[in-house]
């Protein structure tokens, strides 16, 4: 592999005084090339071995452990702990493994792996407190108090493949904009298919009160209803588009 071909020329001289060139080729493994290609190696795998966390989030927040295992901080008071599987991982090309949210009234576990326009729940399930949508969505101009079961399967957030996914809450308080509001046991159904996914909300015997569809060109759309205008605290009838 790193052998290196060298000439050397000689000359013999013919019947009729020509002289012919010959040239000899000699393949050689200089060893100072095999050392340096094995450190560079070595090198090269442990830098990805010891990677910090903080290059699999970006700069933005602070994590502890590797980009194979580690955690990070979600406000307020949530980590997020992920756990890749190395052949998993090398034999599809894309981050696969487990990711386990803990937190007051939390404790969430998924088999994941991350595309890039989609993020893929092969199975999750577990209980949340409804605080996780402030710290996974902090523009969010409410906050709910309540906790909520949920489960997926197969589910692509961000489209790619077909799943679904279920949360459950029971009655919950909700406060925003200087309001507070009490809602029924809630329904959360989330479906996904090539082109997108879709997450509806709705109140058992008030009917629905958002819609969001994320496209897989990562495109945004969220509709509230009247109903989750009045349900929902600081938050306004309509439908928003956002662009990515």
């Amino acid at each position: 592999m790193f052998g290196v071909w060298r000439t050397r020329d000689g000359d013999t001289l013919h019947a009729g005084g020509a002289f012919q060139f010959e040239r000899l080729h000699v393949r050689v493994m200089p060893w100072r090339v095999v050392v340096a290609a094995s450190a560079l190696g070595a090198y090269v795998v442990g830098l990805l071995l010891y990677l910090p966390a903080e290059a699999a989030i970006g700069g933005e927040r602070e994590a502890i452990g590797t980009v194979w295992n580690g955690e990070t901080a979600l406000e307020p008071g949530f980590a997020v702990g992920w756990s890749l599987d190395p052949v998993q991982t090398v034999a599809s090309l894309t981050p696969s493994g487990d990711v386990k949210v803990r937190g007051p009234g939390t404790a969430l576990a998924a088999d994941v792996s991350w595309r890039s326009n989609a993020v893929m729940l092969r199975r999750a399930d577990g209980v949340a407190s409804l605080r996780l949508a402030n710290a996974l969505a902090p523009a969010l101009p409410f906050a709910c108090d309540g906790e909520a079961t949920f489960r997926a399967a197969d589910l692509a957030v961000g489209g790619g493949r077909v799943g679904t996914g279920l949360l459950r809450a029971g009655p919950a308080n909700c406060q925003g904009a200087g309001l507070s509001t009490a809602t029924l046991p809630l329904v959360g159904e989330a479906r996904s298919d090539v082109e997108g996914s879709t997450m509806t909300l709705r109140a058992v015997q008030s009917g629905e009160l958002a819609r969001a569809r994320l496209a897989r060109g990562g495109t945004i759309s969220v509709t509230v209803t009247p109903i989750g205008a009045t349900l929902l605290p600081g938050v306004a009838a309509g439908t928003i588009d956002i662009q990515p």
